[in-house]
């Protein structure tokens, strides 16, 4: 069965946790207040292209003044023509980019430095003038004093004053007739053959006729100035302001950061800045939010406040308008995340796609992160993630770890290689636009992550459906972990799990070698994943027979139908890659290009190969598959549990062959018992979780009717009687012509030939010896949807949920075993004992007793019923085990409040014994049915 992923969204309860218990109480000054970035040094790169002339006071003899370097000759030129071009075309474009100014008056607005104005379409029509309003009527103080006010504390918290000082390089625009000198400075500067007039075209001051202000380049104030080009002082505040914004409003993370590059990118539009000027700034603007959201203090008084305030009115201003209950149903339904949010239709050498939805909003940052710069430095290096910019997400991200914040940080990435890229300690890869679009997958303990995507219409993190089995077994995490390695608590649990493998597979080899039995030939046909194959000789020689023949035959569509469905209830694929834990018999340490710490544990397993299994290629086309769960296993479990719960007459036998198969995986030494355990609890899960839907319960229903149909009438034309429990009768499938296999191990000790001894080998390969991992003795735990198993035992016809629950609960075995602690009740569940029991009720209603090892299910009502035995006993009846519920009222999952029996020593039923299975006599090979393994 496919789950939904369960999403968990930057809920209000996840941030309010970040919050501090006196965030009114803000101190007047903060360790980042002085402890800011060191800009030069960010951008150290810029001297491999330029050597600057030392200017310690902005003389006028020194400012402008340098040389350019042989290195930098390529580099610059490309600057050179990227200012040119963008400025050229906007100049002479004409279009309105947004409905309304042309990209030249777009830039002549940014060039205010005011933050209201460039970030007043960054949210979509609707959200942007929710926020622009808040901000005029005083209503999101904490968000301007941070943002928006004329001094405020993260947009003007970095000054490039100081770096522009050191770098002292000449502006683009810088003409002899305009300004009296060019770039070269009357020849001072050596431009290594880089031009010393640019061909820029000025763009002229223009008032806007709906607010009657003039807005201005201010060419002529910059030469005086002095104000150098590198870096970009108005790119450092609008990435500033815009990173800020984003962190405030992360839903809008990827529009927001996106109108703050082309904020950037307006300043090359005008003419008064280079493209590597702008990429300085916007590392510039990383670093100081980075600086801001790392200073706890600051974070707490400053940042945190800010946020709640302005997603509460923001989501206030959503509903007065009816755009829904919350911020994000609000910017789903005005479209701010997509075709309806910020939009540009101005196209340039550089980003060459207009801004019309997240996509292409993505695309337009990606792009000005390079500018189409060749690599100056080495591709192909490891990510790397600047120290504290995992805090630019914890808003948007604020159920991940640090840890995972970095991983989204590293996989949003550019390569390595490019201008910046050696001195800026990562800044220049990071492309927070793909962050804030990040859906993150986790692993069902929500520790690992599996998958990023970007792109999404929010940052979001799921829990991998699992697919819910991934979850289920989660509890195997603890003791190895993918891509490392056995952990200290998988020490002795793995070693026990290596010891168990060797074992079962090299006895049946020496069996198999003298002769004196084949449970190698058995696994061989199990591993062909046919269930008729498998299945048939549970039901015992004759009505196996039957079985058979109807299947292969085409007599029993509905039936093969219904347990092709329920091979597709469970799948390991998920699973397998979540856990990569390598097979017993490859190099373990060497594992798929990984090196792994087995912690002590063996390199390689002596496994002693399958002869006719080997033949067919299968220990090498496994070699790379995950071990860990058994997906053959897990197979045979939902053919078994499928199988069982239409015809659960044959519910022991039918559990306890399959388990057979899963021990078969040991056998071929392919599998662990760890992994068997797994696919024990997958395959299970998945037939019972499928027959929740009335559709295939009508499918069971069906099938089941087919069945009995088909067999009583087999049974009847060979005279051994009308009905199926007559023909079992009659021909001994229970007995002496039944289930049987001789093979025994070091787990399952004694040969299978009754019920007794099929429930005692099903037992014993529920736990496979391990010690209790965690607590024994604890409350009994059945799925909900375990009932559904049992629902077609005619025994058991009387009962309702909540009593076969009890009969459920009274028969699993104990907690604490390894797998027990994920598995939600799935690991407890006892199939084989649950379909042999005999229940006993009292007047009321209630399982008083419940006594397993019948061959036939049935239920007794008993006047005034005695209480049976506290502790589980063997009855007189050939070793039955008898188990009586509690008094006390257990939780038991899908069921709260039920009077339950407690599960452990006191209550589980326990049947002790250990023995495995062996079917006497050679399987024939049919035709092999390939599955996902």
């Amino acid at each position: 069965m496919k789950k939904a992923l369960k999403l968990i969204s930057a809920s209000a309860l996840a941030l309010a946790a970040l919050l501090p218990a006196t965030a009114a109480q803000a101190a007047t000054s903060y360790s980042s207040d002085t402890n800011k970035p060191d800009v030069v040094s960010l951008l150290g790169e810029y001297n491999n292209w330029w050597t600057p002339k030392s200017n310690t006071s902005n003389a006028s003899s020194d400012v402008y003044r340098g040389n350019v370097s042989d290195a930098g000759k390529s580099v610059l030129s490309k600057n050179d023509t990227l200012t040119e071009t963008i400025n050229n075309k906007a100049a002479t474009d004409t279009a309105t980019v947004d409905g309304t100014h042309t990209q030249a008056q777009r830039a002549l607005i940014d060039a205010d430095q005011n933050a209201t104005e460039t970030f007043s379409d960054a949210l979509g029509p609707i959200l942007s003038k929710f926020l622009t309003d808040g901000l005029s009527n005083g209503s999101l103080p904490k968000t301007s004093s941070l943002l928006f006010a004329s001094k405020a504390s993260v947009t003007s918290y970095l000054s490039t004053g100081a770096a522009k000082q050191y770098f002292n390089y000449p502006r683009p625009f810088f003409t002899v007739a305009d300004d009296g000198q060019n770039r070269s400075m009357n020849g001072e500067n050596n431009l290594n053959g880089l031009k010393a007039e640019l061909g820029i075209d000025r763009i002229a001051d223009w008032t806007d006729s709906s607010t009657g202000l003039t807005h201005s380049a201010s060419y002529a104030s910059m030469f005086g100035a002095p104000s150098q080009a590198f870096p970009s002082g108005h790119t450092t505040y609008a990435y500033s302001a815009g990173i800020g914004l984003a962190t405030l409003l992360p839903e809008l993370g990827p529009e927001i950061v996106t109108r703050a590059s082309e904020a950037g990118n307006n300043r090359i539009v005008l003419g008064v800045h280079y493209p590597l000027d702008v990429m300085g700034g916007r590392i510039n603007g990383e670093a100081a939010n980075t600086a801001r959201w790392s200073d706890e203090a600051f974070r707490s008084d400053q940042l945190l406040p800010a946020r709640q305030e302005l997603v509460d009115y923001m989501t206030a201003q959503c509903k007065a308008a009816g755009y829904g209950d919350t911020l994000q149903s609000c910017i789903d339904k005005t479209g701010a995340n997509g075709s309806a949010g910020y939009t540009n239709t101005f196209t340039d050498a550089v980003s060459t796609t207009p801004v019309t939805d997240r996509a292409s909003a993505i695309a337009a940052y990606t792009s000005r992160m390079t500018y189409g710069f060749d690599k100056t430095g080495t591709s192909g290096k490891a990510a790397v993630v600047p120290d504290g910019a995992e805090n630019l997400l914890l808003t948007a991200f604020p159920s991940l770890s640090d840890a995972q914040r970095r991983t989204i940080l590293a996989q949003s990435e550019i390569e390595s290689g490019y201008p910046f890229d050696s001195s800026s300690n990562g800044y220049e890869r990071l492309n927070l636009a793909k962050a804030y679009s990040a859906k993150v997958t986790l692993s069902a303990d929500k520790q690992d992550i599996l998958s990023i995507t970007f792109g999404s219409s929010q940052p979001s993190v799921v829990v991998s459906s699992t697919d819910a089995i991934t979850g289920l077994l989660a509890d195997f995490g603890t003791y190895w972990k993918a891509g490392v390695g056995v952990t200290e608590a998988g020490k002795s649990v793995l070693s026990h799990d290596d010891d168990l493998t060797v074992s079962i597979n090299n006895k049946a080899a020496k069996e198999s070698a003298n002769g004196s039995n084949d449970q190698q030939a058995r696994a061989v046909v199990d591993a062909e994943m046919n269930s008729e194959k498998t299945l048939h000789d549970a039901l015992g020689t004759v009505i196996g027979g039957y079985y058979e023949d109807g299947v292969t035959s085409g007599k029993l569509p509905k039936t093969s139908a219904y347990l092709s469905d329920m091979s597709a209830s469970a799948s390991t694929g998920k699973a397998k890659t979540a856990f990569s834990h390598p097979r017993p018999y490859v190099d373990r340490i060497n594992y798929n290009g990984t090196t792994l710490n087995l912690n002590g544990l063996q390199q390689t397993l002596g496994i002693s190969k399958v002869a006719a299994y080997e033949q067919q290629g299968q220990y090498d086309g496994l070699a790379s598959s995950g071990s860990f769960p058994s997906g053959h296993t897990t197979f045979a479990f939902t053919q078994g549990a499928g199988l069982a719960s239409i015809l659960p007459e044959f519910g022991t036998q039918i559990m306890t062959r399959v388990s057979e198969a899963g021990n078969n995986r040991i056998v071929l030494g392919v599998h662990y018992p760890l992994d068997i355990m797994g696919g024990h609890i997958a395959g299970q899960y998945g037939v019972a979780t499928a027959l929740d839907d009335q559709d295939t319960q009508a499918e069971a229903s069906a099938a089941r009717e087919e069945l009995l149909a088909y067999l009583t009438a087999r049974c009847k034309a060979d005279g051994y009687g009308d009905t199926l429990e007559a023909c079992i009768s009659g021909t001994d499938a229970k007995t002496s012509k039944g289930y049987q296999n001789a093979f025994t191990d070091a787990v399952s000790t004694k040969a299978v030939s009754d019920t007794a001894s099929e429930i005692s080998a099903y037992t014993a390969r529920m736990t496979y010896g391990f010690s209790q991992t965690g607590k024994a003795g604890q409350s009994a735990v059945v799925p909900a949807a375990a009932v559904n198993l049992l629902r077609k035992v005619p025994g058991y016809s009387s009962l309702n949920d909540k009593q076969l629950t009890q009969v459920l609960a009274s028969t699993e075995i104990d907690s604490g075993y390894p797998l027990d602690a994920s598995s939600e009740g799935w690991g407890r569940i006892n199939l084989a004992a649950a379909y042999s029991a005999k229940v006993t009720l009292n007047t009321k209603g209630d399982v008083v007793k419940v006594t397993t090892g019948q061959t036939k299910a049935s239920v007794e009502t008993q006047s005034d019923a005695p209480q049976g035995p506290k502790n589980p006993s063997a009855a007189s009846n050939g070793g039955a085990k008898t188990s009586t519920p509690s008094g006390n009222a257990q939780k038991v999952s899908g069921q709260s409040g039920d009077p339950l029996a407690t599960t452990g020593a006191d209550s589980a039923v326990f049947i002790a014994a250990a023995a495995l299975l062996l079917l006497s006599g050679a399987v024939v090979t049919l035709l092999v049915r390939r599955h996902q393994r």
